[in-house]
């Protein structure tokens, strides 16, 4: 497999991730479980590449906390660059908190100012050319102007391309959330790989102004063709338990996942489809291979509290079987 190098850059934040099987009838205090776990996009797309063996590195902002030092220690363990994690000197660590139940939607609050510290400045671009990265790795996240300063590091090098001089980044773009999802629009046409949930689809095709004769979204081809219409060449939408659907080259395909036995929670394991399918995209790997890697990635994180799994590696996707209908 060719060595591509990933640039990761968004979110690293800490999850604190509540509990409770016990219906809230009055805004009453309830007994459950709580989980304070290190998560955040650009934090589980990174770890989860380079535990499948691409080097990954990350670009963020932390607090000076014992969060962000928390986060930071984490990510040196596991073998990611934390060259690009700064260090904010006055805001806090991002936090995202959770608080769910059964068979009800989770309700989700977050706090994410110091992300606006993060730029794309002379040390990054010396840094994605001196270690020669490939693959830039982006959640929505970012303000929007270093989001055109990362689709800038494309462009800037479409010129030189021709003559060798210069290969453009593979861009791989997150929806993230459905509040900020329509910020990749104007780069569609750049975007390798874009990657959605269900809410974050119908919040684009609200931005864009575009409606389907279904509610909720369903996977098929009308969805498609409306992602293609907005500029969109290759992407994802995940639906849960209902599956997932990918274009690509022009095809559209639509999988079951893999059912665990028991699901514990679904944080991080969108993030998780995606990085199992563009680890097989990266290699060459024919569609539906990618995307029964993503769902294996899914899978495993379907099974811990955690937001990436500490069971992920490349062999373990190869022993998963060729259909998700195969899958236990």
């Amino acid at each position: 497999m060719n060595k591509h190098k990933i640039l990761s850059v968004g979110s690293v934040s800490v999850d604190i991730k509540a509990f409770s099987t016990i219906d809230d009838e009055n805004e009453a205090y309830r007994d459950g479980t709580i989980d304070l776990v290190p998560g955040g996009v650009a934090r589980g797309m990174a770890m989860n590449l380079n535990r499948l063996g691409l080097p990954s590195a990350v670009l963020s902002v932390v607090g000076n906390d014992i969060f962000g030092d928390y986060l930071k220690k984490g990510l040196i363990a596991e073998g990611v660059d934390t060259t690009l994690l700064r260090t904010s000197d006055t805001r806090k660590t991002s936090l995202f908190s959770v608080m769910a139940s059964y068979g009800k939607p989770a309700s989700c609050i977050y706090c994410n100012d110091v992300l606006s510290e993060i730029t794309v400045d002379d040390e990054v671009r010396r840094y994605v050319a001196e270690r020669n990265v490939d693959v830039l790795c982006i959640d929505s996240n970012v303000s929007e102007t270093t989001l055109a300063s990362l689709y800038g590091l494309k462009t800037a090098c479409k010129p030189a391309a021709a003559n060798g001089l210069c290969k453009p980044p593979f861009i791989f773009q997150n929806a993230t959330a459905p509040d900020i999802a329509h910020k990749s629009l104007p780069y569609a046409a750049l975007i390798d790989l874009f990657a959605c949930n269900e809410f974050e689809a119908a919040a684009i095709l609200n931005y864009a102004g575009i409606s389907l004769p279904f509610e909720p979204l369903l996977p098929g081809t009308e969805l498609s063709e409306a992602f293609r219409s907005l500029g969109f060449r290759d992407f994802i939408v995940t639906f849960g338990e209902r599956g997932v659907l990918v274009h690509s080259g022009g095809g559209t395909y639509i999988e079951k996942p893999y059912a665990p036995p028991r699901i514990i929670d679904t944080i991080g394991a969108g993030d998780a489809f995606a990085s199992g399918y563009l680890f097989g995209c990266l290699d060459g790997k024919p569609v539906r291979r990618c995307i029964q890697y993503g769902l294996a990635c899914a899978k495993e994180t379907l099974m811990t509290r955690q937001t990436v799994s500490d069971l992920l590696n490349a062999d373990l996707l190869e022993r998963y079987p060729d259909h998700a209908s195969d899958a236990s």
